[in-house]
């Protein structure tokens, strides 16, 4: 399939602004603690330096949510593939940390490369992934569309995009479609995300619907001592969370909770 002419120009685009974006990547990740080391993977140096002679199957999410939400669907799949071996990609420091207090065998983390051809070249060229399994609305079209040239098995899981990035994608059919066409397999979270990446010019055979891999994620570790500490401290009662919030909803969270109390 032919490069629509949007998709060539972005290429271009990306070889200029790629020495501003890894300034910006890097020292934001500097500023959270990453060792200069760990925050070059964004320009797609390897710091874990063995593959490995199994399959390696690369797993990519964007940040702690999505990260977290496919340990579990690791750790079956290692379960199932004895041999083979996992590569876990995201963007931000948190998630990093999170992701490697919970690994599952034969799993490491690095930093996901910049959408770019230099990063991706070096990113590709030392992992060679076997799969290639990006999560919920991880669309970067040059990471797509030159692993897939490189022969792996891709899939798009938990798919979820905004109504704003299904409009904008709809706005350009054949890119949408040169992008979407890499995939061998599409999971949404519902019917209507389904409808949508076939909308989207997503091939509708490939299309189907999945579950939320965050409903199936096993709960996140915890300090008993300050377990117990919490639990004296309220003395039975009822708690609620609200965890995860943007701004302004915090004030809709407290008058929700003003009215409860009444």
């Amino acid at each position: 399939m032919r490069a629509p002419l949007l998709y060539q120009l972005y290429v271009v685009l990306t070889v200029f602004l790629v020495p501003f974006a890894a300034r910006s990547e890097t020292r934001k990740l500097r500023r959270a603690g990453v060792a200069v080391e760990r925050a070059h993977e964004k320009l797609g140096h390897a710091t874990e330096y063995r593959r490995g002679s199994g399959p390696l199957i690369w797993f990519h999410a964007a940040s702690v949510g999505e990260s977290l939400s496919v340990l579990s669907l690791i750790g079956r799949m290692g379960e199932m593939l004895p041999r083979a071996r996992f590569l876990i990609t995201s963007g931000t420091a948190t998630s990093a940390q999170m992701v490697e207090k919970r690994m599952p065998p034969r799993c490491v983390h690095q930093f996901a490369p910049l959408d770019s051809p230099g990063p991706l070249k070096r990113f590709l060229d030392h992992w060679r992934p076997d799969a290639a399994i990006f999560v919920e609305s991880e669309i970067w079209p040059q990471m797509l569309r030159r692993t897939r040239s490189r022969g792996a098995k891709m899939a798009l899981v938990n798919a979820r995009l905004s109504t704003r990035s299904v409009a904008t994608w709809k706005k350009v059919p054949k890119t949408a479609r040169y992008i979407l066409d890499v995939f061998d397999l599409i999971l949404t979270q519902n019917d209507e995300m389904a409808q949508a990446m076939v909308d989207m010019n997503a091939p509708p055979e490939r299309v189907a619907r999945g579950v939320n891999l965050k409903s199936l994620s096993t709960p996140p570790p915890k300090d008993p001592a300050l377990l117990a500490q919490v639990r004296t401290a309220l003395k039975g009662r009822p708690v609620w969370v609200a965890a995860s919030t943007h701004k302004g909803e915090e004030e809709t969270v407290l008058r929700a909770h003003q009215s409860l109390l009444a």
